[in-house]
């Protein structure tokens, strides 16, 4: 039979004390926290210790230590807080919330950052769908409810919630460069070194332009951010990856010894009409949360 509601009370007050002092690494500064007489608190512990029928902590010197049991009850505890804080974390609205929210990107701030926030959002709004739809063509205003863009919006019905920097670096596999060794400048690249490259890159990068102009050896050119990755990663040569995407791989590493740190201005924006949408606005925090930590 379960415990009755005033006995789970009690037991679960003594097992949140236990958490507590554990925590705080006394039973004073638990006691303090908490705004708790150390007198009382002594007296959870003392009484969770009858519970179980052995001591569970012991003193000593610059606080508390655990026993064998102990260890095993605060696991115990550690449950139960969680159980609480997720109660407490609760959001009816959020669970509530459902329907369908367009979101363009290009490929690569897709890959590079937004899809961060996915896993995060998901679980905190598990009814709302999300249509993405990737290019470097941005559609009608229309056709979406908001964006990731990298031109300034002109467009009267946008709103433009931030502007970032994606900055970039020269990345390379370690298969690569065990094969062919680390490069010692920019000009060792574009001379001895096979390079991997977006085709709209030299469009974005006067410097960049130059250097794949100068190159002798260009071995793939893509018009997919997914794509480039990959050939750098199976070692097919060096390339420009955003840093938000390829610090991720731990394939990969960062030639920050070669001097070649470009960046490319991006913009979030919203659809006018719906910026006051709960579930927009929603999406818009977790994509401004992923943007800083670029």
């Amino acid at each position: 039979m379960g415990l009755k509601i005033k006995e789970a009370i009690l037991k679960a007050r003594r097992l949140l004390c236990l958490e507590a002092v554990v925590r705080y690494g006394s039973i004073s500064k638990a006691a303090e926290r908490n705004n708790m007489k150390q007198s009382n608190l002594s007296v959870q512990i003392k009484e969770l210790e009858e519970d179980f029928g052995e001591p569970l902590v012991t003193r000593v010197y610059n606080g508390i230590k655990l026993t064998e049991a102990g260890h095993i009850v605060y696991s115990q505890s550690c449950d139960l807080m969680n159980v609480i804080s997720k109660i407490r974390d609760t959001n009816l609205k959020a669970c509530r919330m459902e329907g369908v929210i367009r979101l363009w990107t290009s490929d690569g701030l897709g890959i590079g950052y937004i899809a961060d926030c996915f896993p995060e959002f998901y679980a905190a709004y598990p009814k709302v769908k999300i249509e993405i739809s990737c290019s470097l063509d941005m559609p009608k205003s229309d056709q979406f409810d908001l964006a990731v863009v990298y031109k300034e919006p002109l467009d009267k019905f946008l709103k433009i919630v931030d502007k970032y920097d994606l900055v970039f670096n020269l990345y390379a596999s370690k298969e690569y460069l065990a094969r062919f060794g680390y490069p010692k400048s920019l000009k060792d690249i574009t001379e001895n070194h096979r390079l991997c490259t977006r085709e709209n890159y030299s469009g974005v990068w006067n410097k960049w332009a130059e250097v794949i102009n100068d190159a002798k050896n260009v071995a793939a050119i893509t018009n997919s951010s997914a794509m480039l990755l990959q050939l750098i990663k199976d070692g097919i040569g060096i390339g420009l990856l955003p840093k938000a995407t390829a610090d991720k791989e731990e394939t990969l590493v960062c030639l920050s010894k070669i001097k070649l740190n470009l960046s490319h201005e991006f913009w979030l924006v919203v659809r006018r009409e719906v910026k006051d949408v709960d579930k927009i606005k929603a999406l818009l925090e977790f994509v401004k949360k992923a943007s800083q930590r670029l």
